[in-house]
């Protein structure tokens, strides 16, 4: 099913005071709301009740990075939407989810002043929704001093080798990582890879080991935001890759069309085979660059965006249509989704009063998360450090969709943290028994 991509909302610049989201804004008062069944269960909104909340709140933040080049309040606001329909199937017995949402402008200062604000002046009994090139490596420190522990999406190294947070998705490293397995076992002899200059160490350095375990060349090219001269670089990797090589684009939808572009316009598009992290696994993409289809190996973090794939893909498609129309369904969109998901299901499960502590120990509580969005379910558990989601599907373009090439592959075991991880997850049944 085809879906145009809707343009992004501008929030107003980032700043200590950045404007709030709150959860339901823009719900259409009037026909029943989705998400109606039994709590708990794939496809539904909480409790499932189809009756509103109206109790006292319970106040969730969440934090974004909105710079030139990458917009990653889309995952906040789809989580928001998560929580608007929660609070239309009778919020968390009978109390509405007060959601906020900041940016951030890859600030430090500002990234600490906001998560400041967040747990001491706006009292939020958790944090949920942060995305960030830099934001886990600024606050994990405090979170931990506070007993918080973020349910979001991640970017940098903190964000999978802390305590501090529990990602829905794989991040860039390991998305490159499932990219540059794919693209290697399709006969890629030679490696171009890029990523933002400001994640490139950390994003770069999963799929050059993948490369170097298979004996072939890597090249690594740092690329700075936003980009200004994307032939260039395009031509200069393509020269290190040669015919039949690989070159692996690291992007978001922001800026992943310049090289694409670029590469249509030098006439390479079928000189070599395309690999990508997950963000432009989208139909508002395939639909731009038909002259792709066959030539792409992007890793998808999650299940591909079809609602026909199970009852939570279809839910989503419903949430977003119903409280977020202007996000039109896409790997941003799914974060989101599954982070007001995961939350919810903490928050239901606490037996008392709903405080920080009770919820952030809910949040370590959980385990053996299923649904059709992921190829395993998601956990937390008391771990040094959490990468639930190491296992992906690899998708390419196909006249205006995206269709699955591979089905789910685990992640080559390039770091250790990797293979402790799977070790973890049968020790404490983290993904069943």
């Amino acid at each position: 099913m085809t879906f145009r991509r809707a343009l992004i909302a501008t929030v107003l610049a980032a700043a200590l005071a950045a404007a709030a989201v709150a959860a339901g804004a823009g719900a259409a008062p009037t026909a029943s709301p989705p998400g109606k069944g039994k709590a708990m269960t794939a496809g539904v909104c909480g409790m499932g009740t189809g009756k509103k909340a109206t109790g006292a709140p319970i106040k969730i933040d969440g934090l974004d990075m909105l710079i030139p080049g990458v917009d990653f309040t889309t995952i906040g606001k789809a989580a928001a939407a998560y929580f608007a329909c929660v609070n239309d199937n009778g919020g968390i017995h009978g109390r509405p989810v007060k959601y906020t949402l900041y940016s951030e402008a890859l600030d430090p200062n500002q990234e600490k002043a906001l998560a400041k604000k967040m747990i001491e002046s706006d009292h939020a009994i958790g944090i949920v929704g942060n995305t960030s090139f830099a934001e886990c490596g600024t606050n994990w420190r405090y979170y931990k001093s506070k007993g918080y522990v973020v349910i979001g999406a991640g970017v940098q190294a903190e964000c999978y080798s802390t305590p501090s947070y529990a990602e829905v998705n794989a991040g860039p490293r390991y998305s490159n990582v499932g990219a540059a397995q794919a693209l290697i076992k399709a006969g890629a002899k030679k490696l171009a890879i890029a990523s933002p200059d400001t994640i490139s160490a950390y994003a770069d350095g999963g799929p050059a080991l993948v490369a170097k375990a298979a004996g072939i060349p890597v090249k690594v090219y740092p690329t700075h935001l936003p980009v200004t001269d994307a032939t260039s670089q395009l031509l200069q990797m393509y020269q290190f890759a040669g015919n039949g090589g690989g070159i692996l684009l690291d992007f978001t939808p922001d800026t992943a069309p310049a090289f694409m572009k670029a590469a249509i316009a030098q006439g390479i598009v079928d000189k070599v085979k395309w690999g990508s992290s997950t963000p432009i696994a989208n139909t508002f993409m395939a639909e731009q660059f038909p002259q792709f289809d066959g030539h792409l190996w992007i890793d998808n973090e999650f299940s591909n965006v079809d609602p026909s794939v199970g009852p939570d893909s279809a839910l989503m498609f419903q949430v977003l249509k119903r409280y977020a129309s202007k996000i039109a369904p896409q790997a941003f969109a799914q974060m989101g989704f599954l982070d007001g998901m995961f939350a919810t299901h903490a928050l239901l499960s606490i037996k008392g009063a709903i405080t920080a502590k009770s919820y952030n120990t809910a949040v370590k509580k959980l385990k053996n998360q299923r649904t059709d969005i992921l190829c395993k379910p998601f956990y937390v558990g008391g771990l040094p450090y959490h990468i639930p989601n190491n296992s992906n599907i690899v998708v390419d373009y196909s006249k205006g969709n995206v269709v699955m090439k591979n089905k789910c592959t685990e992640f080559q075991a390039v770091d250790k943290s990797i293979a402790q991880t799977r070790v973890w997850e049968k020790k404490f049944h983290l993904i069943g028994k």
